[in-house]
């Protein structure tokens, strides 16, 4: 499963960075108590997951 997983192709990858940023704001906004607005949050959360899924698929088509 993980014999082709490669780290510095990761590191690479908009969807990985993407991903961490979506985690990091959640973090802010629960871990910290910053205060964040939870519409922003759950905005930007929808468009990660829009953009992340639709990069997975396109990308599962190219294999």
């Amino acid at each position: 499963m993980f014999k082709n997983f490669v780290w510095p192709a990761k590191l690479k990858s908009r969807k990985f960075w993407l991903a961490v940023v979506g985690a990091f704001l959640l973090i802010l906004k629960e871990g910290l108590g910053l205060e964040i607005d939870g519409e922003a949050v759950l905005a930007f959360a929808a468009i990660v997951l829009g953009y992340i899924f639709t990069e997975g698929y396109i990308d599962a088509k190219n294999l």
